[in-house]
């Protein structure tokens, strides 16, 4: 163990060796990390069907900004303009306004094309350059840009479903945080599952990952058992598993 497997407070350095953990064995099916993981929520929470997975359409995936990459990867062609109206349309909706134009019908031709104007800073650069917008194109094109910003801890598909992980670490969740990773998550349904491998829109839920006080869905002790059951003592995750549970074990978090 080195000394600062200790005190390591990253939340991305455990998510990094859950994501490695989840991808052993996965032709054991529920008898994988994966499976044992989805097993034990299950138990714990009857909302979401989980009997009978037939382990298909497996995809598992680390701090996801398809949005943004999906922008990128249409920018240059003239599909981009419809998937930010489309994108729009779904914020619209979630914001619950009425009178909001598309991004193909804002006013000035800098904040609509996307080689001059990033869509996550619309809202500032209408500001910066003294363009209006309406409270409610400011409220659409605000939540459009934190959107683009944020990047879900982890990402699990498995057949029809799914799983986003909000991760925290040592620290506690953010109501407004989990709200927008919620919101991001139907969008990802709506509008990019078939990017996601789904043939259609898939049935998706957001669970909490963190440390006991906090009252997630799943803990982190949940996951070191598992990791137990995988690796031995002297591979590298088991090493960081345990360090980041007596670390949390000592500030009473778990």
């Amino acid at each position: 163990m080195k000394e600062y497997d200790k005190y390591n407070r990253e939340e991305r350095a455990i998510c990094a060796h859950l994501f490695r953990l989840l991808h052993e064995n996965l032709d054991l099916k529920e008898k994988s990390p994966l499976g044992q993981l989805l097993n034990y929520y299950k138990l714990i929470n009857q909302e979401i069907n989980l009997t009978n997975l037939q382990y298909k359409n497996i995809g598992i995936f680390c701090e996801v900004a398809i949005i943004r990459d999906a922008f990128c990867d249409l920018k240059p062609k003239p599909d981009v303009i419809k998937f930010m109206d489309d994108l729009t349309r779904i914020i619209i909706q979630q914001e619950n306004v009425n009178n909001c134009k598309l991004y193909s019908s804002l006013d000035n031709i800098i904040l609509k094309n996307p080689e001059l104007t990033h869509p996550k800073q619309i809202r500032q650069k209408a500001t910066s350059k003294g363009i209006q917008l309406t409270e409610e194109e400011s409220k659409v094109f605000g939540a459009m840009q934190g959107i683009f910003n944020a990047k879900p801890d982890l990402v699990v598909t498995i057949d029809n479903l799914l799983l986003v992980f909000e991760a925290k670490f040592t620290e506690k969740f953010d109501k407004e945080q989990l709200k927008r990773t919620k919101k991001i998550t139907k969008i990802w349904s709506q509008l990019l599952y078939k990017d996601f491998g789904f043939i259609k829109p898939p049935n998706c839920f957001v669970i909490k990952l963190g440390a006991n006080k906090y009252s997630p869905d799943i803990n982190w002790s949940t996951i070191y058992e598992i990791v137990k059951n995988t690796y031995t003592e002297n591979d590298r995750t088991f090493i960081a598993f345990k360090a980041s549970i007596e670390l949390l074990k000592e500030e009473g978090l778990e």
